[in-house]
């Protein structure tokens, strides 16, 4: 998230329905802490949330503001339910500025891979004692980049990455540890504000295709104003291709309510819990 944003009150809502079609219908009426959840960190703000569910429990870790802080820290939620949730504290700090907390599971470690454009580095760290507890294990990218987001696709994986705001980088490797390599065409997608700053966790979604989502910032109006859903129909080591999922954004604000001004990252997953109906469960963040 960027700094200018750090007196708004961001905060973290669950969205669901059978497709992402339906997630503007099914936006939660309340974010699932409020801001005074946050106090005993000094925190004044939630965003970039990323889920993960281990042992029978929902986990989420997302951006946390902190008062009178430059640089912002990594905190952690937990849910068995998805109604009543406890933020259990912060689970990352280093001396740089911290967002964006892709969390996922590979082998039988779990790993995170928060923003660090501030040093300019893709840091990959290492769960030591889930949640609160992490180690750093690897560097897997370097330059200006931010927001980079992983999905295995086919014998590879890769990595979307947001460089200088608007413009998209591509990278692959065999496993998501590594080693990382640059796409061929060294600029996916060029300078443009409408669909190209990654915004969220990557899904396939079965069409028949095979197809790719890819969550995209729409900035035109103002930073984190609305998300985009960006279709991949080509992605090899030698071509990358995606258009528009479809013309409307997937979420926008509300004009009321917790998300009334603006809305820009969504962490998709398939639903495994009876608390809310459909096959996809949305993590995402808004402000008012």
């Amino acid at each position: 998230m960027d700094r200018d944003l750090y007196d708004n009150a961001w905060l973290i809502g669950l969205a669901f329905g059978d497709s992402v079609d339906d997630l503007q219908r099914n936006v939660s009426r309340d974010p699932i802490f409020h801001r005074e959840s946050l106090q005993p960190w000094n925190g004044y703000g939630a965003a970039d949330p990323f889920a993960i569910f281990v042992r029978d429990r929902w986990y989420v870790f997302f951006e946390l503001l902190v008062r009178k802080e430059e640089n912002a820290v990594i905190a952690v939620a937990s849910s068995s339910d998805l109604k009543q949730w406890q933020v259990l504290g912060v689970a990352l700090k280093e001396s740089h500025h911290l967002s964006y907390p892709f969390v996922f599971e590979h082998g039988s470690e779990i790993y995170m891979m928060p923003e660090s454009k501030s040093i300019r580095q893709v840091s990959l760290y290492r769960a030591v004692d889930f949640p609160l507890q992490w180690e750093r294990c690897a560097t897997l990218a370097q330059g200006a980049l931010m927001d980079a987001s992983i999905i295995q696709h086919r014998d590879r994986w890769w990595m979307f990455a947001g460089w200088k705001s608007y413009w998209l980088k591509v990278f692959h490797a065999p496993s998501p540890l590594g080693p990382w390599r640059s796409h061929w065409m060294p600029i996916a997608r060029t300078y443009n504000k409408k669909n190209v700053r990654p915004g969220g966790r990557p899904v396939h979604v079965k069409d028949g295709r095979g197809s790719i989502l890819r969550f995209a910032q729409d900035n035109r109006k103002c930073y984190g104003h609305q998300l985009q859903a960006m279709q991949i129909t080509q992605l090899n080591r030698l071509w990358f291709r995606e258009k528009p999922y479809r013309e409307k954004p997937i979420l926008s604000p509300a004009g009321i309510g917790w998300y009334r001004e603006r809305i820009h990252h969504l962490d998709l997953h398939p639903n495994i819990s009876d608390a809310v109906p459909g096959k996809w469960i949305g993590f995402l963040d808004g402000c008012n």
